[in-house]
């Protein structure tokens, strides 16, 4: 039987949770600390659209209590948080968190109703400094024209900075291509999901993406590439989608879409996923058929085997950027460096590729930047 919010889908931290929970802890403050030392008055202004109660009831900080703690611990930043939720419930008990951190200090507030009628004003607050929307909706998510007009409008321009980071309905999507393939033309997803793509483009992608499958996954997968695509190429920004799943090898249950017009911030996301996904697996814990076996270990064993294989990847890739150019930032090859391994590599394995590189005599270090990002490479010696 199917669980609704009502029946405690949002009572518990649900494991595809703590995947995008992880995420979101670790690159909200790295955006913060990122955009926030150079920014006016060092103001950053961060937003949660659904944010829900902020907190789950065992007492475990949800997206709403995360911002607000990543908030609360900046040092290179003035955090202006703005959480909208609209049960009035939910609201009540996300207004009682809010005050919390409010009494420490944080600048935050809580708005009830829909995201759609604070949109406005809550982008024109952030007019001047650097603003990051996350969007979680259950279900169909924004309008498409909605979202694009926030992104297009004053927050055209690389700076301030603008980043989004969006829940893309993978259930939703599925059941809406299950209609579609069945000729239930008038189901009520069908134009609600046109409304979030912007149209019906995604019709035809997701019966061509489905072929002969019984299963709507690859219909899910097309559809929500195709759909970051489309809002990147109409806001002028870059768009990364990730997958997230409640196990290995189950369909994923939405996609998170991140766009950004920085190449820092394709970096940044791309360490805060590979971590992220660390932290997820760990967490898991074994499926009841392999109870027996050491799961540790085995998660263990499956990470440093990926890990190994990332570091060669990063290798040869950093040998293909200087094979192009003589001298090269690493952060302004980004998509070069991480190509085969986004979501994978991070930080740690990019510095141990480059390390190994270096001393092979492929590539030589330029300038040892005080990030791995910012370090300067070119051709070997």
């Amino acid at each position: 039987m199917a669980v609704s919010t009502s029946g405690g889908l949002l009572d518990r931290n649900h494991s595809q949770s703590i995947f995008k929970h992880a995420i979101l802890r670790r690159y909200i403050t790295a955006y913060a600390a990122m955009v926030g030392s150079s920014s006016a008055g060092h103001r950053v202004a961060i937003v949660d659209g659904f944010a829900g109660r902020g907190r789950y009831p065992d007492g475990t900080p949800a997206s709403g209590e995360l911002i607000l703690q990543a908030a609360a611990k900046a040092s290179r930043a003035i955090v202006e948080v703005t959480l909208v939720e609209k049960t009035r419930a939910d609201y009540d008990k996300l207004a009682q968190v809010v005050g919390e951190y409010q009494a420490q200090g944080v600048r935050a507030q809580a708005h009830q109703g829909l995201v759609h009628s604070h949109l406005g004003s809550i982008v024109e607050a952030a007019t001047g400094i650097p603003l990051f929307l996350f969007l979680d909706p259950c279900g169909a998510g924004l309008p498409f024209s909605d979202l694009a007009r926030v992104l297009v409008g004053e927050r055209r321009p690389k700076r301030p900075s603008t980043e989004v980071l969006l829940n893309f309905s993978a259930d939703f999507t599925r059941r809406a291509a299950g209609a579609l393939a069945a000729g239930h033309d008038s189901h009520e997803s069908l134009p609600a999901l046109d409304r979030v793509c912007g149209g019906d483009w995604w019709r035809e992608v997701a019966l061509q993406a489905r072929g002969p499958n019984t299963t709507f996954e690859a219909s899910a997968e097309a559809v929500a590439r195709a759909y970051t695509d489309r809002l990147a190429r109409r806001t002028g920004m870059r768009g990364v989608t990730v997958p997230v799943k409640r196990r290995v090898g189950h369909q994923p249950v939405y996609h998170l879409v991140f766009l950004t017009r920085s190449p820092f911030g394709i970096w940044v996301f791309a360490d805060a996923i590979a971590r992220a996904r660390r932290e997820w697996l760990e967490a898991l814990g074994p499926e009841e058929e392999d109870a027996l076996f050491s799961y540790d270990g085995v998660i263990a064993d499956v990470l440093a085997q990926e890990q190994e294989k990332a570091r060669e990847r990063v290798r040869k890739n950093l040998q293909n950027v200087v094979a192009r150019r003589n001298r090269a930032k690493l952060v302004d090859e980004v998509w070069s460096v991480f190509d085969g391994v986004y979501g994978l590599a991070n930080d740690t394995t990019i510095r141990a590729a480059l390390s190994l590189a270096a001393k092979d005599g492929a590539v030589s270090i330029i300038d040892q930047g005080n990030k791995i990002r910012d370090t300067v490479i070119g051709r070997g010696h």
